[in-house]
């Protein structure tokens, strides 16, 4: 199991969310019916359902009476909330990264510490966990520009920390996929782009990173820009997740029918590749281009 003892904690109220649901639907009540009895919207309800966040100790108690749940049940439940809530405190729960990133997009942290396996198509960027600190700066200082210096620092600074789990014990397998544009934008200046383009050669000879190129000669799968990723999760009872970059964020889904389409969409992109190791020459001859 590739998760860290940080991240165990979104795994607990998932778990405590399956079970309140399981608890709900045998009592055969509604979300409606919940959240009335908690005083608190529907959304509150879903939002623990899903397990997105864990009850409180008062809302747990109403809830189990209210669904009537036996002792053991009970026990079971407080023993899981007490454990996913024991677990230390991750990097991005600094204030710092809270007052930057909020939904989904401070989510994604927990989801992809917790992945197995990421499967991301970067478009027209080269893929985040590859990219080296003066590409990331480079990005930012155009993209954000808007931005005081110190949310630009912060952005660097999570995009960098996020690269730990490529090389932590037991680290994520990474099947990354970028167009061919991404590797010939030169980002930051040529100085700044080669050591970009000789970092990611190195880091796609890793036995956990596979990087593909999509070359121009592909047509229209090249200009294919969005991009997306796809969390698996270790264990067949954890479902997967589907992360899609929006304007205003990242946006999580982990219905069965959008990791679907997604997979499918990465496999067709996927075809259209070079070779890892075609991709490697590829990058090596840009690098010695600029």
């Amino acid at each position: 199991m590739s998760v860290t003892g940080d991240t165990n904690a979104i795994f607990a109220m998932r778990e405590v969310g399956e079970e309140l649901q399981r608890l709900r639907g045998r009592a055969g009540l509604r979300q409606d019916d919940a959240a009335a009895k908690l005083k608190v919207s529907r959304f509150t309800v879903s939002k623990i359902e899903r397990g997105r966040a864990f009850p409180t100790d008062r809302q747990l108690k109403v809830l189990l009476g209210l669904y009537g749940a036996d002792t053991d049940e009970a026990a079971a439940l407080q023993a899981k909330i007490a454990q996913g809530r024991s677990y230390g405190r991750a990097w991005w729960e600094d204030q710092r990264y809270r007052d930057l990133f909020h939904g989904d997009s401070y989510r994604y942290f927990y989801v992809e510490d917790a992945a197995e396996r990421l499967s991301t198509h970067a478009g027209t960027y080269l893929p985040g966990l590859l990219q080296t600190q003066q590409y990331i700066e480079a990005i930012a200082a155009f993209g954000q520009k808007h931005e005081s210096t110190e949310r630009r620092l912060v952005f660097t600074e999570s995009r960098l920390k996020r690269q730990g789990v490529l090389a932590r014990k037991n680290p994520v397998v990474l099947d990354a996929i970028c167009l061919e544009s991404a590797v010939r934008a030169v980002v930051g200046g040529p100085t700044v782009m080669r050591q970009q383009l000789q970092h990611v050669a190195a880091m796609a000879r890793r036995p956990n990173v596979t990087l593909r190129v999509i070359p121009h000669t592909a047509g229209a799968p090249s200009i294919t820009s969005a991009s997306f990723t796809i969390i698996d999760f270790p264990g067949s009872e954890n479902r997967s997740v589907v992360s899609q970059e929006r304007l205003a964020g990242d946006v999580l889904h982990d219905e069965p029918a959008e990791v679907r389409q997604a997979r499918r969409r990465f496999n067709d992109l996927a075809e259209h590749a070079l070779s890892p190791e075609e991709t490697i020459k590829l990058v090596q001859a840009i690098e010695k281009e600029i």
